[in-house]
């Protein structure tokens, strides 16, 4: 990801101008040399990955089919379109496939699980369960069309089945997720914190859960991770027509995928004014006319596809509009709605199992908000020491993309007055989890901070031992 490219040294201060640059393989220059050395981190990377793989497969092992949000109805769709001889998107419904599904939600026990009794006799169609299985009309076609890839290549016809291995190809996704939350961070802030920001994702309950789910939020998140390494190579004197261009297509994939990446086009616009910011506007003089040639060679494919694929764009129009309508509800006017909202939208982004049936225990949770609040305010701390200047780029960046996809769920959800869902913040888990190891560590002088890091990483880990032995193993298994 890094080739022969240089990384320009913040030694003199984050905002001004560069004054030299350093091989992109020293990890940064002066970033690199922030925190503890590492040794191997190539060595230490393959392990974080094989961790959360583990982890994956175990989630994947312990949690019945249709037990994570909205599967029913994201593999009904994936399931249409695999099994076409002739590619048609406007095929979305088929009601035979809808009552297998069913039965196999009753075989194992969806809807003890949801906490409602097993209706009887058993519906026929997702439609006689409206409340519970949203349609899928006019949903984005991206992630739909590559599960149906997959199950065609592989063959599998069972639904059950189905639902196993597009499990496994989310995690595959989420892997690339990971892969780039190390790269954005080691450009940023150095190897150490590239270290801790991976291995805090690759420990977190939740995203283990949601990173085996059959859901085009797990192509969203990776969209949103490969932003996070595209903006920061643009902070860090990357290839700029390289990553401009590729900005803008990560960006156009996640509005093809799910309303969760709308977000990623106001990143879209603050990564350059972040840039300008910073006082590195100069580099992106060659950057713009390669957006704009992007955009108008994406226009273009745009115009041959809404040609040949009418139907598709009036489904994404009305879709978008269906996103676009929003009201200020009359229950988002009530304060306490709002800290109800905000303290459960933080709660399901650590760990609520299940349909969000099955939070950690309470104690775990509020000691995850006060440690959340500190790692934000740390990140103010850690700006303001000049020993930690040169991570103010990557401080000013996270701090835009993670403030960006916040508002978007307080814009889209709260404001209509819907209940949170913690996943709507993974696009924006890397800078996340880079924030929160930074803010945490900011608070104390650089020598405490192998004991810190040591702190962190054992609450983190007692965290998921929790959760596991707590919350989901006995929710499903007991």
């Amino acid at each position: 990801m890094r080739g022969n490219e240089t990384v320009p040294s913040t030694a003199r201060c984050a905002g001004g101008l560069t004054e030299r640059a350093v091989p992109a393989d020293d990890a940064g220059g002066v970033v690199a040399r922030l925190g503890p050395e590492i040794r191997d981190p190539g060595r230490l990377l393959a392990l974080i990955v094989l961790v959360f793989l583990l982890r994956g497969a175990f989630a994947i092992a312990v949690v019945p089919p249709w037990q994570h949000p909205d599967e029913p109805q994201h593999l009904a769709l994936v399931h249409i379109l695999a099994r076409q001889t002739r590619f048609d998107l406007s095929d979305r419904r088929d009601v035979d496939v809808e009552r297998r599904i069913i039965e196999s939600m009753r075989d194992h026990q969806w809807w003890r699980h949801y906490e409602e009794l097993a209706p009887d006799p058993l519906p026929a169609s997702f439609s006689e369960i409206s409340e519970h299985i949203a349609a899928m009309a006019t949903a984005p076609p991206v992630y739909y069309v590559l599960g149906a890839g997959l199950l065609r290549l592989a063959e599998i016809e069972e639904p059950v089945a189905q639902s196993y291995a597009l499990r496994w190809m989310a995690l595959g996704l989420a892997v690339l997720t990971l892969l780039c939350v190390w790269a954005g961070s080691r450009r940023l802030f150095g190897t150490w914190v590239a270290v801790g920001a991976t291995l805090l994702l690759a420990l977190h309950p939740q995203f283990v859960l949601f990173s085996t789910a059959v859901n085009p939020a797990t192509l969203v998140n990776l969209c949103g991770s490969v932003f996070w390494w595209l903006g920061a190579r643009l902070l860090t004197g990357g290839s700029t027509i390289s990553s401009g261009i590729g900005l803008v297509v990560v960006t156009v994939i996640a509005l093809f995928t799910k309303r969760a990446g709308a977000p990623l086009l106001v990143m879209l616009v603050a990564v350059p004014m972040v840039a300008w910011f910073l006082g590195r506007h100069r580099a992106w003089r060659v950057t713009w006319p390669a957006v704009a040639a992007t955009v108008g060679c994406l226009g273009l494919a745009g115009l041959v596809a809404a040609f040949r694929f009418g139907d598709e764009f009036n489904r994404l129009g009305e879709h978008w509009a269906y996103a676009l309508t929003w009201s200020w509800a009359e229950r988002a006017r009530d304060w306490l709605f709002f800290r109800r909202f905000t303290a459960k939208l933080l709660d399901s982004a650590w760990l609520v199992a299940g349909w969000l049936r099955y939070p950690a225990p309470s104690e775990w949770l509020m000691l995850l908000r006060l440690l959340t609040i500190a790692a934000m305010v740390g990140c103010l701390v850690g700006a303001r020491r000049s020993d930690l200047a040169p991570w103010r780029a990557g401080l000013a960046l996270g701090g835009a993309l993670v403030m960006i996809q916040t508002a978007g769920v307080y814009v889209g959800i709260y404001m209509n007055g819907y209940g949170p869902q913690g996943h709507y913040l993974f696009p924006a888990v890397g800078p996340f989890m880079a924030l929160f190891w930074v803010g945490i560590h900011s608070w104390w002088p650089r020598r405490y901070w192998p004991a810190v890091t040591v702190a962190v990483t054992a609450f983190l880990v007692a965290f998921d031992a929790v959760g596991w032995a707590c919350v989901i193993i006995p929710a499903f298994l007991g």
